[in-house]
């Protein structure tokens, strides 16, 4: 097993990615090769760049926008959980130390709890 949890499945997407690049390697080098607009601004130019390991300004750009959005969301999922707390990048809510609390009711009524059990397919209880 491996040490970090995660690592195994990250190392699994590694390979993936570089099966990938390998196989569409050749065909986006060739369509990139015949594309005639600048290759800054052209999508297919920016991933036959990225497979080949080279620096390219739109794709360095969407992955700053991606990361951008990803931010975003872990705000807005940390708001979620700690409505009213600034969060700051790298925001991790607090554990919860055993099961939560049952909410409360807005009417304070007292509530019956029933337990439900179900019989088991044999048809014995």
């Amino acid at each position: 097993m491996s040490a970090q949890p995660g690592t195994r499945l990250l190392e699994e997407i590694v390979l993936l990615l570089d099966a990938v690049a390998e196989r569409l390697g050749p065909h986006l080098d060739q369509v990139a090769a015949e594309h005639d607009g600048p290759p800054d601004k052209c999508p297919l130019c920016a991933i036959s760049a990225l497979v080949r390991g080279e620096p390219n300004e739109l794709a360095a750009t969407t992955l700053d926008r991606a990361a951008d959005i990803v931010a975003l969301l872990r705000a807005v999922l940390a708001d979620r959980w700690e409505p009213g707390v600034p969060h700051m990048p790298g925001f991790r809510p607090p554990g919860r130390p055993g099961r939560a609390a049952e909410p409360k009711r807005r009417d304070n009524r007292p509530v019956q709890h029933i337990q439900l059990r179900r019989p088991n397919r044999h048809g014995s209880d």
